[in-house]
């Protein structure tokens, strides 16, 4: 290879972003594709013009092309700047770089190079910080400025399960009133988290990363502001005789989403916790299971004796391990119904009159059952105080989901008995009950109370992790502009075994926490039309071709490859938050035309426990906003549109569009894919005289035997033949004699599309219809490992190959992807 040199030098100007002002005494350095300092260039001096000057001396294989970028020193010599763009890619001169540095930079304190430019220094070197530390990169990629786990700006306080509703939750604490990229008005920054769930053969991805944006809010100075997320997961159900406990990570990452289950923040921390899958559901479960808005009647009534009389025509006994516990947790809600406040939770005997205005505010039906207990004016007054005892179950945090209008609570249940029952039996509930100050001076005002079911589990890990949440239906009304921060106050109680009655409420068992949280706006940057992911791939992890990252392996995806199409149902989820909206529709183009098709498929929604709706667009495509907030509300993973793109292949465009009344388009937002939707080709063999597509086998000369039989230790060669446009792996099995009829597995250790050898992107390097194949792997003896067959017997081999499209599909209203597969069989005889 032809090497050659050459010396070109580089000229530019250093200014500031506010009023271009030349900036004087800077060093600027030349840094190449990791952003590694470059050997041998001695950095420039920024003169009273702001202008610099640096000779560049490249000594390069013809092949290779340099990469380099500019970064800026303080005074100080540290990086306050790195330019986005790469220099030598750029068209024209090097004679007239500018370099416009934000004024933070030179002039604030509180200016830190490494959270300002992050989102540029891992955009070029996506492992600067050492996010990827612990994964094996095929590219080595440099480690430049440490930094791990920083919780200065943003901290993930606590995480746990919704069981009723198959929903992982997560609460954050934003601290500091600077560095989330601007202020409200603004597009800010986002923090991302991401759920990963360990079944026992470790840690996996439950979908993509959830985001909730961030910006520089004065009301931090007062303190933390709490903000949450949840994402719905599509849980496997065991059977209540065994607890179905498993391990939850997730991890909080500022302005980009962590990658796989070892990814390792720049900004944010890593929470684990033991959840608690609920059990699949019984007859009597489904009878009496929906009673989200009934927590104060379900509480005072008969309705729990109701659930009761079912479950003892089910289970002979109700008995439950006491062990360990006092008179005061065995008969809490017998002494309850016998008076409400007999533990004080309303009032204390000398402000007996608070209880009195809380039992007028229980619904009509149980108010009538006190009725008669009320002349006795005695009758509130509490028997034995307890309050706030967390030995049980702790409220953990509260906070809100702002983009999805959401307020969400963890709890943590600490001990294994206490909670009348085990899984089977009918245990009891948690309730969690949400109150609101707006800042209107009229107080805490009740928004909703929900519940989760608690049993008696014997295990070895504690706390379980459990949550809840509580869509503000009317959060629309009270939103405000950009110019105005919305910070509310929220109160969360919980309470065991009864819901309480009022904002200052005192559980016997439980406790309650307070937090602000900000509403988002009606109107600012952040409310524009925005599709956050595509068949549950992060429009982040998609590039401009339209491909999506690349799995490293099963978990985790690569910071800079992009291989993976889409195909089939294309749905899409995003926020549709634009001022004056009322209607929205999903459009799609080829790449290569101009005319936009608009898509009339129907979306799925959740009408009831079972039931599917479908709700249809106009003639023109649209679809109703308060529909899909009313569905977001019933099942929170409901897409905003669908598209069944049918046999289409190559690179497409999709657009999101959001109206106003009159159904005029106001807002759109576009993202790319490429289709993919073909399936894997498997090809004939040219030296067999038996047709036979994609598999075959040959003995040790490279024969296809017609009709012959093999003997003893007699090699068994298996050859394959496909070929796809985004192969991405094979697996074979045998079958037959005495092995198990399900088959067993022998693919071999090298079978997937970046592995090498005979394998390519493509499927079998060279493959051709009809050709010679390659050999994917050798049975030396059928009667040895891993095979161990002992019969004279007709045998088969199944080879499965498979693509890495992403396939969407819907099972009932939930939305799942799988990839194409194609499968071959190729049978023989063996005799030992």
């Amino acid at each position: 290879m032809v090497k050659s040199s050459s010396k070109q030098m580089l000229y530019g100007k250093v200014s500031s972003k506010k009023d271009g002002s030349s900036l004087e005494g800077l060093a600027v350095e030349l840094v190449d594709g990791n952003l590694l300092k470059m050997k041998g260039i001695k950095p420039a001096i920024t003169d009273k013009q702001g202008r610099f000057s640096l000779a560049v001396e490249s000594s390069k294989k013809e092949s290779e092309e340099p990469k380099g970028y500019l970064q800026v020193l303080n005074k100080d010599g540290a990086p306050i700047f790195v330019s986005d763009s790469e220099i030598f890619s750029k068209g024209g001169g090097l004679d007239q770089i500018e370099l416009v540095v934000p004024d933070e930079a030179i002039q604030a304190a509180s200016y830190d190079f490494s959270r300002f430019q992050f989102k540029s220094l891992v955009g070029i070197n996506p492992n600067y910080f050492g996010a990827f530390e612990k994964l094996k990169l095929p590219l080595k990629v440099p480690v430049i400025q440490p930094k791990k786990g920083d919780t200065k700006y943003e901290e993930l306080e606590c995480i746990g399960l919704y069981p009723e509703t198959d929903e992982l939750e997560a609460v954050f604490k934003v601290k500091l009133p600077y560095g989330y990229g601007g202020e409200l008005c603004g597009s800010g920054s986002k923090e991302f988290v991401a759920f990963y769930v360990d079944y026992g053969s470790g840690f996996e991805p439950v979908g993509p990363a959830v985001s909730v944006s961030a910006h520089n809010l004065g009301a931090a100075r007062k303190g933390p502001l709490c903000y949450a997320v949840k994402q719905v997961v599509d849980f496997e159900k065991k059977s209540c005789k065994t607890p179905y406990l498993v391990k939850l990570r997730a991890i909080l990452s500022w302005n980009t989403p962590p990658m796989g289950p070892n990814y390792i923040p720049t900004w944010g921390n890593v929470k684990e916790a033991w959840v608690q899958i609920n059990p699949s559901k019984k007859a009597w479960e489904i009878l009496t299971g929906d009673f989200k808005e009934l927590s104060l009647v379900k509480s005072y009534s008969d309705l729990q004796h109701l659930k009761e009389e079912l479950i003892e025509k089910m289970k002979a006994s109700l008995d439950y391990n006491k062990k360990g516990l006092d008179e005061d947790r065995i008969d809490f809600k017998e002494n309850i119904l016998k008076n409400p406040n007999y533990y004080a939770g309303m009032a204390d005997e000398n402000e007996i009159q608070n209880a009195y205005d809380q039992i007028h505010m229980l619904p009509p039906e149980i108010l009538e059952k006190f009725k008669p207990k009320l002349i006795d004016p005695k009758w509130l007054f509490p028997i034995k105080p307890l309050k706030y005892n967390t030995s049980f179950e702790e409220l953990s945090c509260v906070g809100l989901f702002p983009e999805q209008n959401t307020l969400e609570a963890v709890v943590a249940v600490k001990r294994q008995n206490g909670y009348k029952g085990d899984l089977c039996s009918l245990g009891s509930e948690e309730y969690v009950a949400f109150y609101v100050d707006w800042g209107d001076g009229l107080g805490y005002r009740h928004e909703g109370t929900r519940f989760f079911k608690v049993h008696d589990i014997p295990r070895n890990v504690n706390p379980l992790m459990y949550a809840v949440n509580l869509r503000v239906d009317d959060m629309d009304r009270k939103l405000k502009s950009c110019k105005v921060e919305n910070i509310i106050k929220v109160r969360a109680i919980l309470s065991w075994e009864v819901a309480p009655t009022g904002p200052n409420y005192r559980p016997a068992w439980g406790n309650v926490k307070e937090c602000r949280v900000q509403v988002r706006t009606y109107d600012g940057a952040n409310n524009q039309c925005e599709i956050q992911h595509v068949n549950k791939v992060l429009v982040e992890d998609i590039n401009t071709d339209g491909y999506a990252r690349k799995y490293i392996n099963s978990t985790t995806l690569s910071p800079n490859l992009f291989d993976r199409p889409f195909g089939n149902i294309i749905a899409i989820w995003g926020h549709i938050n634009v001022p004056t909206s009322k209607y929205f529709r999903m459009l799609f183009r080829k790449e290569s035309e101009s005319s936009w098709t608009v898509v009339e498929d129907g979306r799925r929604y959740k009408q009831g426990l079972f039931t599917i709706g479908l709700r249809l667009p106009d003639e023109n495509g649209w679809f109703r906003i308060d529909e899909y907030n009313y569905d977001l509300g019933n099942y929170s993973d409901t897409p905003l549109a669908n598209w069944a793109s049918g046999s289409r292949t190559g690179k497409y465009r999709l657009r999101l569009e959001c109206a106003d009344a009159s159904k005029t388009p106001i807002q759109s937002c576009e993202v790319s894919v490429f289709l993919d939707n073909q399936n894997p080709e498997h090809y004939g063999f040219t030296d067999s005289p038996i047709p036979q597509l994609g598999l075959t086998v040959k003995n040790s000369s490279g024969e296809v035997k017609e009709c012959g039989k093999y003997k003893g230790a007699e090699k068994v060669l298996v050859y394959g033949n496909f070929k796809d446009d985004h192969f991405n792996e094979f697996s074979l099995e045998i079958f037959g004699g005495n092995l198990p009829s399900a088959g067993k597995k022998i693919t071999p250790a090298v079978n997937r599309y970046d592995e090498g050898g005979k394998l390519d992107t493509n499927g079998i390097v060279g493959a051709s219809d009809p050709g010679k194949g390659k050999l994917l792997m050798t049975i030396d003896n059928m009667a040895s490992a891993p095979i161990n067959s002992n019969v004279d017997c007709a045998y088969g081999i199944r080879m499965v190959t498979s693509d890495r499209a992403i396939l969407g599909s819907f099972s009932g209203y939930v939305f799942r992807s799988t990839s194409h597969s194609k499968a071959s069989y190729v049978t023989f005889n063996w005799a030992p």
